[in-house]
C-alpha cells in the first residue's frame, strides 16, 4: 500500500486561547481517515487563522510570564524559601533560593520548557505572517506586530534570566548556539523595533517603546533606555497584561508557588516593614497556620479595593514554629492579571536614566508621579539608592528584582560559585550539541 510522509501541527484548543505545539513526522496509509485533530502545516498559512496564531503566543506569554517572575523572585532578595511555611516543601525552590541550583531542577527546566515553547510559536508566527496573503496591508502588520512583540519579550527572560554559568547569562533559541546575555537583548530589541515598526495605534507604539526600555534598561544600556522611555507609556495607559482564567489550564501560578493555594516562596520582611514605615504603601491582611493550611480572613471586598490602589498587598503577620512571615497579596488568586509594563515602571525608568545623566529634578518629577498616583508623600531628592527602593517596591513580584540586583551589584548571597542566573539544565545541554 503506498504511504506517505507529511508534517503536521497538533492543535489544542483551549476556551479562548490555543497552544500550537509541534507533533513529529508521522505516517499515515492512504485507507486511514485523517485525525480530526490535525491540520497540515501549510493549512494555517491562511489569514483566517492569524487569531488562531494570536491567540496561541499570548497564551503562551502568560504560561511563562507567572513561573518567571517566581522563581526568579526566589533567587533574587525578593522572596524567601522556609519548610517552616506550611506546604513548603519542594526541594527545587530551596535550591534556587540558595542559589546553589542542580541541573536537574525540574522547576527551573519546566520554565525553559514554556520559553522554548513560547519562542518557537512566535517565531513560527513570525514566519507565517510574511507568508500568509492578507485582505489588507493593516491585517499583515497587526499579525507581525503580535508575532515580533513577544518574540522579543521572550528573548528578553532568556538574557535576563538563564545562564550556561553561574555569572554567565543567556539562552538558547531552537536547539541553536548559546547566545550570551548581550547579544539576546540585543536580539530582543530588534523584534521589538520590528513590532514598533507595525504598530498601528499610538497604544500600541508606547507599548513597544517602553518594552524596548525594558530591554535596554536590564542589559545596562542607559542612554538607550532612556530615549525610548521618552516615547513610552503615559499615565491612564493601558498596561500590557498576562490573562489567567479559572476555566482553562491557563493558572497564575503565583497562586500556587506563593500566594493563597500554596505558598513555597514568601516575601522578604522588608516588604511588611515597608508598610509599617508607610501604611500609605500597602495593606496586611489577617491570616493565620492551622496545622498544614494557612487561613484568610478579612472582608474580601476590602481586599479587591486595595488592589486597584496599593503597591504592596500582604496577608498576615502568620507565625508556625518560630517564624513569622506573610504571603505576597498581589496576585491572589488562579486567575488574577498580571501587568508586564505599566506606565509607572515607564516614570521609574526615566526616573533612573535622568538620575545616571545627573538630571536630577526630572528623575524627581518622574518618581513623584509614581507615589502620587499611590497618595503617597511626594519625595524631595532623587538618587539611585531611591530609585532602586522604588523600583523594589512598584515592581514587586514581577520578576525584575533579579535584573536589578546584578544591574546595581547588590548581591545577597554571600557563598562562593552561587547562580545568578537560572542555569540551563540537563534536558538542554544533553540534547544540544553546541552545548557540549
Amino acid at each position: 500500500m503506498k504511504k506517505f510522509m507529511k508534517k503536521y501541527l497538533l492543535v489544542l484548543s483551549v476556551a479562548t486561547a490555543g497552544i500550537l505545539g509541534v507533533n513529529s513526522c508521522a505516517e499515515y496509509a492512504q485507507s486511514i481517515a485523517r485525525p480530526i485533530d490535525l491540520i497540515t502545516d501549510d493549512q494555517l498559512n491562511n489569514e483566517s487563522q492569524v487569531q488562531f496564531l494570536s491567540n496561541g503566543v499570548q497564551r503562551q506569554f502568560s504560561l511563562c510570564y507567572a513561573q518567571a517572575t517566581s522563581l526568579s523572585g526566589a533567587l533574587s532578595d525578593e522572596f524567601l524559601f522556609d519548610t517552616r511555611v506550611p506546604n513548603a516543601t519542594f526541594p527545587t525552590f530551596d535550591e534556587v533560593n540558595s542559589g546553589i541550583i542542580q541541573l536537574d531542577n525540574n522547576s527551573v527546566n519546566g520554565l525553559w520548557a514554556l520559553l522554548g515553547n513560547m519562542s518557537f510559536t512566535a517565531d513560527n508566527f513570525a514566519e507565517r505572517a510574511e507568508k500568509i496573503t492578507f485582505s489588507s496591508p493593516a491585517a499583515k502588520s497587526a499579525a507581525l506586530y503580535t508575532a515580533n512583540l513577544y518574540g522579543g519579550i521572550v528573548r528578553f527572560w532568556y538574557a535576563a534570566y538563564f545562564g550556561l554559568e553561574p555569572n554567565r547569562g543567556g539562552g538558547v533559541i531552537a536547539g541553536g548556539p548559546f547566545i550570551p546575555s548581550a547579544d539576546m537583548y540585543a536580539q530582543a530589541v530588534q523584534r521589538l523595533q520590528t513590532a514598533l515598526a507595525n504598530a498601528s495605534t499610538d497604544l500600541q507604539r508606547r507599548t513597544a517603546n517602553s518594552i524596548i526600555a525594558k530591554v535596554e534598561l536590564a542589559a545596562g544600556r542607559y542612554p538607550q533606555a532612556r530615549a525610548a522611555a521618552q516615547n513610552g507609556l503615559r499615565r491612564g495607559d493601558a498596561p500590557l497584561t498576562a490573562l489567567y482564567d479559572l476555566g482553562t489550564t491557563i493558572s497564575n501560578q503565583w497562586f500556587f508557588d506563593g500566594g493563597r493555594n500554596r505558598a513555597q516562596l514568601y516575601p522578604d520582611p522588608r516588604f511588611a516593614q515597608y508598610i509599617a514605615q508607610d501604611s500609605l504603601e500597602g495593606r496586611l491582611f489577617p491570616a493565620r497556620a492551622q496545622g498544614a493550611a494557612i487561613i484568610y480572613t478579612g472582608t474580601e471586598s476590602d481586599f479587591n479595593t486595595s488592589l486597584a490602589s496599593r503597591r504592596l498587598l500582604l496577608h498576615g503577620p502568620i507565625t508556625n514554629m518560630g517564624l513569622t512571615f506573610f504571603i505576597q497579596g498581589r496576585f491572589p488568586n488562579q486567575d488574577s492579571p498580571m501587568p508586564f509594563i505599566t506606565w509607572q515602571e515607564n516614570e521609574l525608568m526615566l526616573a533612573e536614566t535622568a538620575v545616571r545623566a545627573n538630571e536630577t529634578a526630572s528623575a524627581l518629577t518622574n518618581i513623584n508621579n509614581v507615589r502620587t498616583f499611590h497618595n503617597l508623600r511626594p519625595l524631595t531628592e532623587a538618587t539611585l539608592d531611591i530609585v532602586y527602593v522604588e523600583r523594589d517596591k512598584q515592581l514587586f513580584a514581577t520578576g525584575m528584582r533579579l535584573i536589578d540586583q546584578r544591574r546595581f551589584n547588590r548581591w545577597h548571597i554571600t557563598t562562593p560559585n552561587t547562580w545568578r542566573f537560572l542555569p540551563i539544565g540537563f534536558p538542554e545541554r544533553n540534547t544540544n550539541k553546541n552545548l557540549q
